[in-house]
């Protein structure tokens, strides 16, 4: 803004002293252009006409020089914000969305449809008490694919953690019922003492543990975890 002042109060200067010497040469001075005339009633008579028309001559000077002076600074104004609008629009740079924005759209819209889900404005028969429906925001399927919420619990396990237990737990497993079928059967033992040894039981029941270890880890898998 202060350039541009600048050059307006500078552009009114120039017009306005421009202005006051053109009218100076135009107009010629009373002294210089009355003639020599003879007789010293002439003389008196034009020497009292000279103060009015320098006076007039003045005003008029004054009056073109103001109305010069203010077109000249408001085509300078103008020009200044023609080039000051033109700067900003070349400034002006297209928005493009990028990959972050596109996930902070789909998290914000995500969590605004969660929250009206919840609310009393969305009704689905799934909401009767006696059902089981999918809690909002926790879906079980999302765009055909199951997601980490089908395994339960076990969706805050990585995939590599779930493939351990599922390896450690067939191992006991698979311990338990070999040493309670052939390697120590527990039936014979029972005919014979009476008694069977229960640690062979809790270890066989973590074989179909593992199973589930198993399916919970291909699912954290699919879904990059």
């Amino acid at each position: 803004m202060a350039p541009s002042g600048m050059s307006v109060a500078l552009a009114v200067a120039a017009a306005v002293v421009a202005t006051h010497q053109a009218v100076s040469f135009v107009l010629p001075s009373p002294a210089a252009s009355a003639p020599a005339l003879a007789g010293a009633g002439a003389a008196q008579a034009r020497a009292e006409e000279a103060p009015g028309a320098t006076s007039g001559a003045a005003w008029g000077a004054a009056a073109a020089a103001v109305a010069f002076g203010a077109h000249a600074g408001l085509a300078a104004a103008m020009r200044s914000r023609t080039a000051r609008r033109a700067e900003e629009k070349a400034a002006t740079v297209t928005y493009m969305e990028s990959a972050a924005d596109e996930r902070l759209f789909e998290q914000v819209y995500l969590d605004y449809a969660t929250e009206y889900l919840k609310g009393p404005m969305y009704h689905n028969d799934l909401k009767v008490q006696g059902f089981l429906p999918e809690y909002p925001g926790d879906p079980m399927f999302k765009q055909g694919k199951m997601t980490s919420n089908v395994v339960g619990n076990l969706k805050t396990f990585s995939s590599n953690e779930l493939a351990f237990f599922a390896v450690l737990f067939f191992a006991i497993g698979l311990y338990g019922t070999l040493m309670f079928w052939w390697f120590d059967p527990q039936f014979l033992r029972a005919d014979l003492t009476g008694q069977i040894n229960p640690s062979y039981v809790i270890e066989a029941l973590f074989l179909p543990v593992s199973f589930f270890m198993h399916i919970a880890c291909y699912i954290q898998r699919k879904n990059g975890k």
